[in-house]
């Protein structure tokens, strides 16, 4: 379908797209625009098909929202890295509150349990994976940044607002570098994260590196004193990750405890979010003994284990479940931590085995922890805490455990992943 068709904005969909009704022609459903608002009237050319409707292309705003601002930064139009600079603070903030409540709302739950959101900065992202590419052609130049919204092309990144300062100043540097050793028709993944002591960088591709571009890594991390470079091969796991060059090992400070962090490992994406999230986990959980489920490195089982708990902290990445054993060591806190490597997707924990823990907290990767919740839910622990990325999953996952005898008191939206359609949230449980 190419027609133009003028139409009106209905909702802002969770990936920031505008929603209106197709108005007709041969495929009707839902039209998802992409730069459109809530109240606006526009004209758009349907395109491709996506879920129950079609994508379209927003051509003209014939009568704009009140609530539309200018983007603030030059890629908006073309990264796909942030979907929705154009909205207003303050409606802005009620949106992201709203993809919590209309979650929760689906099956069941009240709205009401919902807080205000909490903001956080948007120049704190300490952690990002960019795009590295070069076309297959002759003498064609390598593209380094994001990828543009739902493509595979890559905007060539002269500024970013959600990354740390630091962060944003590698980025010409690394472009640099990348130009001359990234082969025809490679792409390459290049994870940053910004270390205490330095930046740690992690390359995902589909090739060894090969001698040269191994040396001009090394070079350029002597020259801007990097923490560390390693080489992953696409498709295999981190057990397989390969030192590039080192200078030291990477350290993070979580909560106060130094933690040596594997390469390639999940963090959360920004130091100020991480304390919100870490905060509000502490001040819910109850009791002196602690599950904490899909630990990582120790985000909530570090200040938990500060504020006087002994906490199980369980995880399947092996190396991280070894960073946490030795910060917590090294803290003092190796008799509180019994940390333990374990694949909760295939093997959840049974009931049973959470025996005389009073809270139980876990913070599962975005496809949710369905089966592990079914289990927390035949427990007797006092308290449960969910953290999640992923309203939906959340709320099919509160669901079960409300069905288990749970109560749920009270959920906490913080805008970890600013001007997109992400939203962590900390979720309280009681018996």
């Amino acid at each position: 379908m190419t027609d133009e068709v003028t139409v009106e904005i209905e909702a802002l969909g969770p990936r920031g797209d505008g929603i209106a009704k197709n108005p007709g022609g041969r495929e009707r459903g839902r039209l998802y625009i992409a730069g459109a608002l809530p109240g606006e009237q526009v004209r758009v050319r349907p395109g491709n098909k996506r879920g129950d409707g079609l994508e379209a292309k927003l051509l003209e705003i014939v009568t704009p929202s009140n609530d539309r601002t200018a983007p603030p930064c030059r890629h908006f139009a073309t990264c796909g890295g942030c979907s929705v600079q154009h909205l207003a603070l303050d409606a802005y903030h009620a949106w992201k509150r709203e993809l919590v409540t209309n979650a929760i709302q689906r099956v069941g739950f009240d709205p009401e349990l919902v807080a205000p959101l909490i903001a956080t900065k948007n120049a704190g992202r300490r952690r990002a994976t960019f795009a590295a590419f070069r076309p297959r052609a002759r003498d064609s130049k390598t593209f380094f940044g994001f990828h543009t919204r739902a493509s595979r092309h890559v905007v060539e990144l002269e500024e970013c607002l959600i990354l740390h300062p630091e962060l944003m100043a590698l980025v010409p540097k690394l472009r640099e570098v990348l130009a001359d050793i990234v082969p025809p028709g490679a792409r390459w993944d290049v994870s940053v994260t910004l270390a205490d002591n330095g930046f740690d960088v992690l390359i995902v591709a589909a090739h060894e590196p090969g001698p040269d571009a191994s040396m001009a890594l090394a070079m350029f991390a002597d020259a801007q004193g990097l923490a560390r470079v390693a080489w992953q091969l696409e498709g295999t796991g981190r057990d397989e990750i390969e030192p590039v060059a080192l200078h030291r090992t990477p350290v993070l400070e979580l909560s106060g405890v130094p933690v040596e962090i594997p390469p390639g490992v999940f963090l959360q994406a920004s130091a100020e979010a991480e304390k919100v999230l870490s905060a509000l986990v502490v001040e819910a959980s109850q009791g002196s003994r602690v599950a904490d489920l899909y630990c990582g490195v120790g985000t909530f089982a570090l200040p938990l284990a500060a504020a006087g708990a002994k906490v199980m902290a369980v995880d399947g990445d092996s190396a991280a479940i070894a960073a946490l054993a030795r910060a917590a060591g090294t803290a003092g806190f190796g008799g509180q931590v019994m940390a333990a490597q374990r694949d909760l997707v295939r093997q959840p924990m049974a009931a049973a085995e959470f025996r005389r823990i009073e809270t139980i907290v876990f913070d599962p990767p975005r496809a949710g922890a369905a089966a592990q919740a079914e289990e927390i839910a035949q427990t007797d622990a006092a308290r449960v805490v969910a953290v999640s990325c992923n309203p939906m999953t959340f709320a099919r996952d509160a669901l079960t455990l409300t069905e288990g005898g749970y109560t749920l008191e009270r959920i906490t939206p913080v805008d970890q992943f600013v001007w997109s359609g992400h939203v962590e949230l900390v979720a309280v449980f009681s018996r």
